[in-house]
């Protein structure tokens, strides 16, 4: 579930008030109980607002600032030292996000991000994408609300938590070793613990009433070890299958909800990296050495399983997608894997894999030291 679709329901939720009164408050009960509180749906999904709110409640977070005209980029420039970020509202996977590093530079990001979608390039994403929202962003000529915020030097770090009526159940945290292009998704990462995100994770959690999955990204400061709350992600991020202290968190929240739906499993944790199945391939074709360990997890005993993921999202399979291919490479999605490679691939990492030395070695099939997220 993305944060168009959490947008969607949010939107449901408002106008189920104008249904039959049991049609709309079984619609409402079921998102409040799915969701949490309908009076944390206004920010959830926000970036300036949910940022503003939770440094009220004493969350570490960059400075920023509402971009409502060129005249407040400028102003911004002028008060902060580069390089700025430039952000838009109603955006997700770093397509929103524009690192400026020249006041020039700041003002095109400013009117890129807040104009409403061109038409040309609602065509292109209707005929080439196949995504019939962008037409009705451009119909009705919305504009996006854009911030600015303070580029922080430092580490990037993610997790990904569950919450029952605004009570944390669980928090999965980790270092991002490597992305999707500069401001894109997580491809490798290390999981680590650290106080200041679960705390931040609980006051989310408790501000906004929260119930169900969502994720905070971070930035650990160099020099400080500070980490500073860059955006939320109002829905499950990559992160949730992951398994800690004996749990996952769709695990934990079912427990706090009462329910008895999951048969208990005797699966190890996950180890501390994570490479995140297809797209550590996608990101890094054949470069074996940075990502071997996933090889445990990979499911090589479904090979039409392992073929299909290793391809370009169906957003890019189309006839329009493939001949656009031809003329500029898209490096959101990365490349596509031919059978021929991942069985070089296979090969080379059998080589490179040791034997078994004891049975306590996992098996290729089951979980084993290295998380791979085998999702798209």
């Amino acid at each position: 579930m993305d944060d168009r679709a959490i947008g969607h329901i949010h939107s449901l939720h408002a106008k189920s008030r104008s249904f039959d009164v049991a049609t709309g408050q079984k619609i409402r009960d079921v998102i409040e109980r799915s969701l949490g509180s309908p009076l944390g749906y206004g920010i959830s999904g926000t970036r300036y607002p949910f940022l503003e709110a939770m440094r009220s409640r004493g969350v570490f977070t960059p400075s920023g600032a509402e971009l409502l005209s060129v005249r407040d980029v400028r102003n911004w420039c002028a008060t902060q030292a580069p390089p700025w970020v430039i952000k838009a509202e109603e955006s997700w996977g770093g397509s929103g996000v524009l690192i400026a590093d020249t006041v020039a530079e700041a003002e095109e990001a400013y009117r890129e991000l807040s104009a409403p979608l061109a038409f040309h390039k609602a065509l292109r994403l209707l005929l080439v994408d196949r995504d019939p929202f962008t037409l009705a962003r451009f119909l009705r000529r919305k504009t996006r609300n854009v911030m600015a915020q303070t580029h922080i030097r430092g580490i990037q770090v993610t997790c990904m938590a569950a919450a029952w009526q605004g009570r944390l159940c669980g928090v999965v945290t980790a270092e991002v070793l490597s992305t999707q292009g500069r401001v894109g998704a997580s491809t490798f990462l290390r999981l680590i613990g650290n106080p200041q995100i679960e705390a931040a994770a609980s006051i989310a959690a408790e501000h906004l009433g929260l119930s169900g999955f969502f994720g905070l990204d971070f930035i650990m400061e160099d020099g400080t070890g500070r980490c500073l709350l860059i955006e939320m992600n109002p829905r499950s991020t990559q992160l949730g299958h992951i398994r800690a202290h004996g749990a996952d968190l769709a695990t934990r929240l079912c427990a706090a909800a009462g329910l008895d739906v999951l048969a208990p499993d005797n699966r190890p944790d996950h180890s501390e990296r994570i490479a995140f199945f297809p797209q550590c391939l996608r990101f890094t074709g054949s470069d074996v050495d940075k990502w071997e360990l996933a090889a445990e997890d990979i499911p090589w005993s479904e090979p039409d399983l392992v073929e299909e993921l290793l391809r370009l999202p169906w957003t890019r399979r189309g006839i329009l997608a493939r001949l656009e291919s031809l003329v500029r490479q898209n490096d959101a999605f990365g490349s596509a894997i031919d059978p021929q490679s991942i069985r070089e691939i296979r090969a080379e990492l059998e080589r490179r894999r040791p034997r078994a030395t004891s049975p306590e070695r996992p098996d290729s099939t089951v979980p084993g030291r290295v998380a791979v997220d085998v999702n798209r």
